[in-house]
């Protein structure tokens, strides 16, 4: 069924879908309360142009003034969507327009930034006197109408500014922003970021897109690694870094200006690189015993008191006035040195890398949620910083903002995000699930109960059958097949060692960068046109299992073999102990293992069907998706043929391709 939009503001179409329509009622009156919905919408439904309907609504007509929309997403292609549904709303509306700015990282909008400096050679060589009229023709140029940042960082080339400080001035004027999760849940970002804008999160309704992300992006943020090869690099570059310092005092005593300050830099300096030498053995030290301790186990817990306790303790051992662990840390990231970028595989300097862990250890020491885990990392180990708990990064930062919507394809169950993420008490809260317009029809799921991937279960046997299922896919699907598996080595086990007549075999490589996948799928494209057909090979939770969008209805078909779940490490168990303390027992397995190893495979379940028009099949290899425990994981819309033997899968097969034999191309 579908509406006439009439009743709703901020609409991108004529008329609504069923499931799109609810949505936006959904979040308007739960943003009505400054409260957050999380939306498991699938793709189909029109989530974005729903979500940015009711915000933009709410932010307009806010009782306590106009707010802003953040809208976050990790994908540049969504980017896109975004600005293009915009066009769209404006094209609809008779009165004032919606004003955006799309941003990226800065490394990708300017040319050649110095880290150090925080300056960019966008502007170099250009007169001062016709700066100031180029800066403003290219913001007028941003806020005339939503701009694609690829568009922008295009103008700004020619007209030899930076698209990147025009976008971020034009940020305070704009009613919508389009960014990264980080400008908002990573501190040390958002604190560079929003300020600088002009942007109050307390005046801002937050958009979180692909939201099943968001807690390992936060966690991510937190993760911190500590080598005994960091602490000689800090050592070198403390070195570098002082005879620098000590060049600036000698030319500020020569000149007579600001000698005071160059020497008090110069002394800290010093301090820091005495304090170093004896950290440096100490830590060593710590790193070999917890390796004496490790044995054959492959990770080990450590306590994060411990390791900050060897730092303050070397500080004030070394040093007659010890250095308290902030000013420490802030020598640390005061260091300048060169590196040469071209041969450098980190240019992030390792006294930066130092600081920002001892900053982790000491704002949040005593903080159950922070864990330290210790592993073999060539011969002396390394020691990684782990946030348990992403909510207590999240609740402060969702608390402080106007409310908002987090949705994804695979938030499931939307409680479990709340939960996760810690949302702040008495906010209105909505859980909703929305069912698909198409799924059922145009992308069926076959569940083989015959086979299975448990480790005490497999065999050669076991192994032919699982091939003998992809095979009766592929005799019967007319176009390129996507198979996705838990781990590379059963990737070259199951499809590199098999045999596949009248395919083109492309295996995924665990060294893909995102310029690869694009190569790959182009390919695809190329492929489908020439008439080749092509098996694509991938791992859950890789490079080709999320955030790639086949467009055009490339893929005809979706093997899931196995169930990714997480491998029975120390620092796996610690999250697991900390959510059953959290949440209870009942959720810890559900919470840590069972769910996140779902949400992977309907991930991958997702990428054939990116619009309504799109059509294909789905074959899930494991057996053990159909039991209670992981099946109560999935949506509850979600139906499953079951079949048997690989035969029963081939006429499954074969009749859905009878019935859809043409992919969709170019849909919109």
């Amino acid at each position: 069924m579908v509406f006439v939009a009439t009743s709703f503001s901020f609409v991108a179409h004529d008329v609504l879908r069923d499931s799109q329509r609810e949505m936006i009622e959904d979040a308007l009156s739960t943003l009505e309360e400054n409260g957050y919905l999380f939306a498991a919408a699938p793709t189909g439904i029109g989530k974005t142009a729903a979500a940015l309907s009711a915000t933009l609504a709410r932010a307009t007509n806010h009782p306590q003034g106009k707010k802003t929309v953040l809208f976050m997403t990790g994908r540049q292609s969504q980017h896109r969507i975004v600005v293009d549904t915009v066009r769209k709303i404006n094209a609809r509306m008779n009165g004032q327009k919606v004003r955006l700015v799309d941003l990226i990282g800065r490394d990708s909008m300017c040319v050649d930034v110095d880290r150090f400096t925080g300056r960019c050679n966008c502007e170099f060589g250009i007169n001062d006197s016709i700066l100031h009229d180029a800066r403003e023709g290219l913001k007028t140029y941003i806020l005339e109408e939503p701009r694609h940042v690829d568009d922008v960082i295009k103008q700004g080339k020619q007209r030899k500014v930076c698209s990147w400080t025009c976008a971020r001035q034009c940020a305070k004027e704009c009613d919508l922003i389009v960014l990264d999760y980080n400008h908002v849940f990573i501190d040390k970002v958002r604190e560079a970021s929003l300020e600088s804008m002009g942007v109050e999160l307390s005046n801002s309704i937050l958009i979180v897109d692909e939201a099943h992300n968001l807690p390992n992006r936060i966690r991510r943020g937190l993760e911190r690694r500590l080598t005994a090869k960091v602490l000689r690099d800090c050592v070198s570059e403390m070195q570098e870094h002082r005879g620098k310092e000590d060049e600036a005092v000698v030319k500020a005593l020569e000149e007579g200006d600001g000698a005071e300050a160059w020497t008090g830099d110069a002394e800290e300096a010093a301090l820091a690189e005495k304090a170093l030498m004896r950290i440096r053995g100490e830590v060593g030290k710590h790193l070999l015993n917890l390796k004496r301790v490790l044995g054959e186990d492959s990770e080990l817990m450590t306590e994060p008191e411990e390791l900050l306790g060897i730092f303050q303790a070397s500080l004030e051992e070394t040093l007659d006035e010890p250095m308290t662990m902030s000013r420490f840390i802030s020598t640390l990231e005061s260091v300048r040195v060169e590196i040469d970028e071209s041969l450098d595989t980190d240019p992030e300097i390792a006294c930066h890398r130092l600081g920002e862990l001892l900053n982790i250890l000491h704002t949040r020491q005593g903080d159950s949620a922070l864990a330290t885990v210790f592993d073999i990392l060539g011969e002396e180990g390394r020691i990684t910083t782990h946030l348990l708990d992403p909510g207590v990064v999240a609740r402060p930062l969702l608390k402080k903002a106007a409310g908002g919507i987090l949705m994804s394809g695979t938030l499931f169950p939307p409680s479990m995000y709340g939960d996760i993420l810690g949302m702040p008490e008495k906010r209105t809260v909505a859980y909703k699930e929305y069912s698909s317009p198409f799924e059922n029809d145009r992308r069926p799921v076959i569940l083989a109960t015959d086979v299975t991937t448990r480790y005490k279960d497999r065999s050669s046997a076991n192994t032919r059958k699982i091939r003998e299922h992809i095979h009766g896919l592929l005799r019967q699907t007319p176009g390129h097949v996507a198979v996705f598996l838990p781990s590379y080595n059963m990737l070259e086990e199951i499809i590199e060692d098999g045999s596949w007549p009248g395919r083109h075999l492309i295996v995924e490589e665990r060294t893909w960068s995102k310029s690869r996948v694009q190569d790959v799928l182009d390919r695809l494209h190329r492929s489908r046109d020439s008439g080749q057909r092509c098996l694509l090979a991938g791992v859950y939770n890789a490079r080709l299992s999320e955030g790639v969008d086949y467009e055009g209805n490339i893929l005809d078909a979706v093997i899931c073999v196995g169930i990714p779940m997480a491998p029975p490490t120390a620092s796996n168990q610690a999250l697991r102990d900390y959510i059953s303390d959290r949440f209870g027992e009942r959720n810890a397995w559900k919470y840590s293992a069972a769910q996140p190893a779902m949400n992977a495979i309907l991930q991958a379940m997702g990428r054939a069907i990116r619009k309504a028009k799109d059509r294909a099949v789905v074959l899930v290899l494991e057996r053990r998706v159909g039991d209670r425990g992981y099946k109560a994981c999935l949506p509850t819309g979600l139906n499953m043929f079951h079949t048997g033997e690989p035969e029963a899968t081939e006429r499954l097969v074969r009749r859905f391709f009878q019935r859809h034999p043409e992919p969709a191309r170019n849909t919109e």
